[in-house]
């Protein structure tokens, strides 16, 4: 009985002097989820992912950043057009999507792909989120690389992807507490000899480099 009151009180001091302790889960399934006292690590401890707030706003984001760098450098932000209001939301695996929700269960962002039917989300030592099978670990049914915000990781190509369709580039945020799109963007021409520029949103003003061969 002794141990038992000891062990209870342990615990108890860990809530009162630690009271935002952070656990953290390996791969994102149908039956857990991340909240706001909980990140997803990369199995080599490279990466991580969870909910952040910058300065002093009240705008709340899902994003990956490196895991042992005291000063977090965010590389990627999943709801970086559609903050949350409050700390309170959850990311889950639902219906074969990654899905953000809010404090009211309403859908904010979303992965939203139509195929799968056992996935699991994993956040890989690249810096990668990727939705896959669960039995398949090679098949990526989407992937984050695909939808880069501002931070270019080895391994992350830019451009016109023809087996995904997707068109990737890099979006400034609009400031360093606002990590929502910026008014530049960093593209990869793929007319023609391959050419990177610059895009300014308000003017279309664009700042060409020739790449050498």
């Amino acid at each position: 009985m002794r141990v038992s009151n000891c062990v209870l009180l342990f615990f108890a001091s860990l809530v009162i002097f630690f009271p935002t302790i952070s656990l953290s889960i390996g791969t994102l399934t149908a039956t857990n989820s991340v909240t706001n006292d909980q990140t997803l690590v990369s199995s080599g401890d490279v990466f991580q992912l969870g909910f952040f707030s910058l300065g002093n706003s009240d705008n709340w984001y899902v994003g990956i950043w490196y895991k042992n760098i005291p000063e977090r450098a965010y590389v990627w932000v999943a709801n970086r057009d559609a903050p949350l209001s409050n700390s309170s939301g959850v990311l889950k695996v639902v219906d074969q999507n990654i899905v953000l929700l809010d404090q009211n269960q309403k859908l904010v962002w979303s992965s939203n792909i139509t195929k799968g039917s056992n996935t699991v989300a994993e956040l890989l030592d690249s810096g990668n989120l990727v939705l896959r099978e669960a039995e398949d670990p090679n098949n990526y049914l989407w992937q984050s690389f695909d939808f880069p915000t501002d931070t270019m990781l080895p391994g992350m190509k830019l451009g016109w992807d023809l087996n995904t369709g997707f068109d990737r580039y890099l979006t400034s945020w609009r400031s360093p507490e606002d990590p929502s799109s910026g008014d530049f963007s960093f593209k990869l021409n793929y007319h023609g000899l391959p050419d990177t520029f610059f895009v300014e949103k308000a003017t279309d003003r664009i700042q060409k480099w020739t790449l050498e061969r």
